[in-house]
């Protein structure tokens, strides 16, 4: 597990340190690069968090009829980033590739007062463009992000739906954020950041646009 994660790391800065080639320096056969150079090519770090997520689900429809009231709720998990800020933007603008997702509870009463529960796990993969301030112990940052969804229903018992089992769909997902990243050492930092994520689900018989805020706190190491 170790060894794919290394060499994900290893060909993020290869990529970024292609930009140094220039100061390359060639004695005899012997071509050495400027450590310095590369040591100041790009930020890379890694992090991993816990997620609270907090829905607002709107819009819900249950066998094609729109319920009166839906509510989801203890939605718990996690998620981690990698992230890469390149010199060639003073580390301001950067870039992330995210994966995150909350399982919890969803609950709606249809017009006819018949009440549905289920659980709801709800995935992300996001591709994050983010800006923020680039030294200092307290290091705020902001940005959006674009991606993929995943929603799976688990033990649904709904008005007209005969699967209990699970039931996955997918789409397109947006998303806002902010935060703060603390540093604690030259290599490990804490952060805290909030999120808005905006999609839609359309599974057998329940459709359902959902909303959420999302509060995380974590921990990461930078390269």
């Amino acid at each position: 597990m170790k060894q794919p994660v290394k060499v994900v790391l290893m060909l993020l800065r290869i990529m970024i340190v292609g930009g140094v080639v220039g100061g390359l320096t060639v004695h005899g056969h012997t071509i050495k690069l400027s450590q310095a150079s590369a040591a100041e090519s790009a930020d890379v770090y890694i992090s991993l968090a816990a997620a609270g997520g907090f829905p607002d689900i709107q819009g819900m429809s249950l066998a094609g009829q729109e319920v009166g009231r839906s509510s989801a709720y203890k939605s718990l998990g996690g998620g981690f980033k990698v992230g890469v800020f390149p010199q060639v933007t003073r580390r301001v603008l950067g870039i992330e590739l995210e994966y995150f997702g909350t399982t919890g509870r969803l609950s709606a009463v249809n017009s006819s007062g018949t009440e549905g529960k289920a659980g709801l796990t709800v995935l992300n993969s996001m591709f994050n463009i983010v800006l923020r301030r680039p030294s200092g112990e307290i290091r705020p940052y902001g940005g959006f992000g674009l991606g993929y969804s995943g929603g799976i229903l688990h033990g649904a018992d709904f008005p007209g739906r005969s699967n209990q089992d699970f039931d996955s769909t997918s789409g397109f997902v947006y998303q806002f954020m902010g935060g703060l990243q603390w540093e604690i050492s030259e290599r490990t930092f804490l952060f805290a950041e909030y999120k808005h994520l905006v999609t839609d689900f359309h599974w057998k018989a329940v459709s359902l646009d959902y909303r959420a805020n999302y509060a995380l706190a974590g921990v990461g190491l930078s390269f």
